[in-house]
């Protein structure tokens, strides 16, 4: 009888070992996902060196050239449309999208917008911004004013659109038609590359494509990701019509 009132005892005490030995597991498990959670939650930039590349006043003659670039270095790009080329080069515009690259407005046909009315700064707005969306599906959240002149007008109805305005934070300069050689061009990609930056070229020149291999090879050694802009900002609280990064725009674009 002894025996049978010990088995009970020694089944409750097997059953309180095993438990205290498998507590200890399960909180590691669940530790270790609760931190993988918050690793993912992080906004990529916060533990990378980023740097977004944007690209003005496509699609262009040159832009397949480009996103076969950029598909060989692995870096993702935005790129700042005007409505009436996207008009014209659907393909090309949907060709963007699909190497995983971002698209925003520059409006329908690249008019200094302060020198527009009210009214026809909507226009020049909302033309590109619908005929982006027919081209590619997606409805631009972020916007670049020709020449990046914008006032009170403009940021107002960049807003009512919800975008934001990415007026870039340094630029090659490349529209600038003495700069326009490639050796110039990568040396002015390089100088200016930085953590965090967002660099303003246009896909329209050609130097500019062909510097680009050697640009991109350069800061891969120096360990930069290339993201998009919306990637670049992730984790910040962006106002519709206001300008980010948020720092003095450039012109040029």
């Amino acid at each position: 009888m002894a025996l049978h009132r010990l088995a009970p005892l020694a089944a409750i005490c097997a059953l309180t070992l095993s438990a205290a030995l498998t507590a200890p597991a399960q909180a590691q498990v669940q530790t270790h996902s609760t931190a993988t959670q918050q690793r993912a939650a992080e906004p990529y930039c916060e533990t990378h060196k980023c740097i977004a590349l944007t690209f003005d006043d496509g699609p262009a003659e040159y832009t397949n050239d480009l996103l076969k670039v950029l598909k060989k270095y692995k870096a993702k790009a935005t790129f700042f449309l005007i409505g009436n080329r996207v008009q014209k080069h659907p393909k090309v515009t949907k060709n963007i999208v699909k190497g995983g690259h971002e698209v925003g407005n520059h409006t329908w046909s690249h008019k200094y917008l302060t020198d527009l009315e009210y009214k026809a700064i909507y226009s020049e707005v909302k033309k590109g911004q619908d005929i982006i969306k027919k081209a590619t599906g997606k409805t631009p959240v972020l916007f670049r004013a020709p020449g990046g002149l914008i006032n009170d007008g403009v940021r107002t109805i960049i807003g009512k659109f919800g975008m934001v305005q990415i007026p870039g934070t340094v630029s090659t300069q490349d529209y600038i038609k003495d700069y326009r050689d490639v050796e110039f061009l990568t040396g002015r990609a390089l100088d200016i590359a930085n953590e965090d930056e967002v660099v303003l070229m246009h896909e329209t020149v050609k130097q500019t494509i062909e510097s680009l291999p050697a640009v991109l090879e350069e800061l891969t050694a120096q360990g930069y990701s290339f993201v998009t802009v919306s990637k670049l900002l992730e984790g910040q609280t962006l106002t519709p019509g206001e300008s980010y990064p948020e720092q003095l725009p450039m012109s040029g674009g």
